[in-house]
């Protein structure tokens, strides 16, 4: 198939060539070192308040940060149907992630009612005791590689423990979910949904058979007017429930990561004093935001000092948002004494990430007991750390050097 990510000549009438610019939302960077940078430099050279790329079959890119928080919360004129762009018709449903209100409010309830402020109170021992067994198996080595080692394991672990289903399963489902949202290929990207549907579906089944009290069950027997809904947007729930649950917070990690090692003065101030560390993991959060989600125009509008057209596709990196000056001075400086507001982090309005709160349970119990094992960690390698963009971007390999 043509290769999507490249430029393409195809310009739509509606859109002024004054608006077309060649930038690769899904991959405005290759290094990590300057991933969200290459970000920060395209908005700040935006003349204009939105753009157009001929990428992905071609999309709009607001440019502002308000404007794409906007568009976030905006379900009316723009719809969450699609997952990525190119927008192609096999993309499936997904529960809540892919309906707009208000069809996906019941999907939505089961998310909400099990990743209360409650149910992540009694998953923090889980969570501690893991991230410390975890640690434990490299600290004396001298150093580990971060992301198959740690990054990758802890949110898939925790996961599947909210769901009461094997750890063995760890290994494959890293790579589906992976493939989901960085496969630059639309077709490999639905391949590997299908293979978590096939993965998922006994497990489903048992579950709308013989229902129990994890989350699972709960997506298998989503009740709407008193019945429940079909298999089929039972299994996009629960796609959709392993897909937030698994690789934003894996992704985060590993920025995270790499900007204490390059920082030690940061570090230290957080060795220093644990007590940061809560303030410390909303600023990281605000830095260093993976995820780019895309919205489908519902009806002609004029905005935003364009004309968009009914079917049109947008892009809403939530880097434009966090890393916007006009929303954060300063915003590539991490400061602990920051106040953080609001952030796109989890995404915004009814479509808002409902695993949040459990994203940053395990960001504040990683660092806890990370920097009280380890406090001392530089990057092992120099050069290039090559960055995999997507749907999440995400840090292929970190290796890490203790002491």
């Amino acid at each position: 198939m043509p290769d999507v990510t490249s430029p393409t000549t195809h310009r739509p009438a509606w859109v002024p060539e004054a608006l077309v610019v060649d930038f690769d939302v899904y991959a405005p960077s290759g290094d990590a070192a300057d991933y969200f940078e290459a970000c920060v430099e395209f908005q700040r050279h935006s003349v204009h308040r939105c753009a157009w790329s001929p990428r992905y079959n071609g999309h709009w890119l607001p440019t502002r940060g308000q404007d794409v928080f906007d568009i976030y919360a905006d379900h009316e004129r723009f719809s969450s149907r699609y997952f990525f762009i190119p927008a192609t018709g096999d993309q499936g449903q997904l529960g809540a992630l892919t309906l707009d209100p208000p069809d996906h409010e019941p999907f939505r309830t089961f998310l909400n009612k099990g990743m209360t402020p409650n149910v992540v109170a009694t998953k923090k021992a889980f969570i501690r005791k893991l991230a410390v067994e975890l640690i434990e198996r490299f600290r004396d080595r001298g150093g580990c590689e971060f992301i198959s080692e740690f990054a990758d394991i802890l949110p898939l672990t925790v996961f599947l423990d909210l769901v009461d289903l094997p750890f063995d399963a760890r290994e494959d489902l890293g790579r589906w979910v992976a493939q989901t949202t960085r496969e630059p290929d639309p077709a490999q990207r639905v391949a590997a949904m299908q293979d978590i549907a096939s993965w998922l579906t006994p497990h489903l089944e048992a579950r709308r058979e013989q229902a129990g009290t994890d989350m699972l069950s709960a997506a298998g027997n989503v009740m709407i007017d008193g019945r429940r809904v079909g298999r089929e947007a039972s299994l996009g729930a629960a796609i959709h429930l392993m897909m937030a649950g698994l690789d934003t917070v894996s992704s985060m990690l590993g920025f995270v990561m790499i900007f204490l090692a390059r920082n030690p003065a940061h570090r230290n101030s957080l060795v220093a004093d644990p007590a940061l560390i809560p303030r410390a993991a909303n600023e990281l959060l605000r830095r260093f935001p993976t995820v780019t989600m895309v919205r489908q125009v519902r009806q002609d509008l004029d905005d935003f000092g364009v004309t968009m057209k009914q079917g049109d596709m947008v892009a809403i990196p939530g880097a434009f948002y966090n890393l916007d000056a006009e929303i954060y001075a300063d915003p590539l400086n991490v400061d602990w004494s920051r106040r953080v507001k609001q952030v796109l982090t989890f995404g915004s309005g009814v479509h808002r990430c409902p695993g949040a709160a459990l994203g940053l349970a395990e960001l504040v119990i990683v660092l806890e007991e990370w920097l009280r094992q380890i406090p001392d960690f530089s990057i092992a390698r120099t050069g290039t750390l090559p960055v995999c963009g997507g749907t999440v971007a995400k840090i292929l390999e970190l290796p890490l050097r203790f002491g």
